[in-house]
C-alpha cells in the first residue's frame, strides 16, 4: 500500500466513526421522546374480604 491508499483508508474510517457517533447521539436524544411512560396506579386503601381469601386459598391447593 502506498501513502495515498493509507490516507484514503484512514479518512474513510474516521468519517465512518464520526457518522456512527452522530447517529448514536441522535438516537439517545430522541429515544426518550419516543418511549411512552405509563403511570402505574397507586393502591392506597384496599380491603379483601374473607370470602376472597378463601377463594384464593382454594385455587392454590
Amino acid at each position: 500500500m502506498n501513502k495515498k491508499e493509507v490516507l484514503f483508508l484512514s479518512i474513510g474510517v474516521f468519517l465512518t466513526v464520526i457518522a456512527w457517533l452522530v447517529a448514536d447521539i441522535y438516537h439517545a436524544a430522541t429515544e426518550d421522546k419516543i418511549k411512552v411512560k405509563i403511570d402505574i396506579p397507586k393502591l392506597e386503601n384496599y380491603k379483601i374480604s374473607k370470602e376472597q381469601l378463601q377463594i384464593i386459598e382454594s385455587k392454590n391447593e
